[in-house]
């Protein structure tokens, strides 16, 4: 009976233990993301623009590596958007979805979500997806999220008439996303002609 006692006790001790490791590494995280955060907010404002690769498979390389979490959470979305018949097409290096009847966009590093022939949100979202080689597991915590949040506020907020002090891209990730995409694209399409 005393070793039932020692063994839950152990078994407590080794469970909290492990416990204290998660959030440890959840807190390293948090830590991490801000101070990254606070960075890229320096940097970009005096250079918005995130140089892409001069190689396509550098791209690849580190979106697959480095990426690997923004890049696998994208799978889910662009298996169910082929399971219902949207295909996607070849924009810049990355696959895009043309959805009619959205008024936004979404980025998952080799894939993205676009409304139909909107082209400067497509070039936005290149330019996310850009940002992901340069965070890599941070990206989530440092542009995704707070992407998303903002946009989905800003939305909420103009439905309810409330005043919108800012344009989109003032904040530091988005006006980013803005200037890497659209340098890259411009660059890719003069190349292609």
């Amino acid at each position: 009976m005393m070793n039932d006692h020692h063994t839950c006790y152990g078994n407590f001790i080794e469970l909290k233990g492990k416990l204290m490791v998660l959030l440890f590494i959840i807190a390293g995280y948090i830590f991490v993301s801000v101070v990254l955060y606070g960075l890229m907010k320096a940097k970009c404002k005096k250079d918005p623009v995130f140089i892409m690769p001069t190689e396509k498979r550098i791209f690849y390389l580190l979106s697959v590596t480095w990426g690997f979490f923004t890049v696998i959470s994208g799978a889910v979305p662009a298996i169910i958007l082929r399971i219902l018949g949207i295909k996607p097409a070849k924009y810049g290096w990355l696959w895009r979805f043309e959805i009619p009847g959205i008024e936004w966009g979404t980025s998952f590093g080799l894939f993205f979500i676009a409304p139909k022939g909107n082209d400067q949100i497509s070039m936005h979202e290149h330019g996310h997806a850009i940002q992901n080689i340069y965070l890599g597991p941070f990206y989530p915590a440092v542009v995704w999220l707070p992407s998303v949040i903002r946009f989905w506020y800003r939305k909420l907020l103009k439905k309810r008439n409330g005043p919108l002090r800012k344009k989109y891209s003032d904040i530091w990730f988005e006006k980013s996303s803005d200037e890497s995409g659209k340098t890259f694209i411009e660059k890719f399409k003069k190349e292609q002609s």
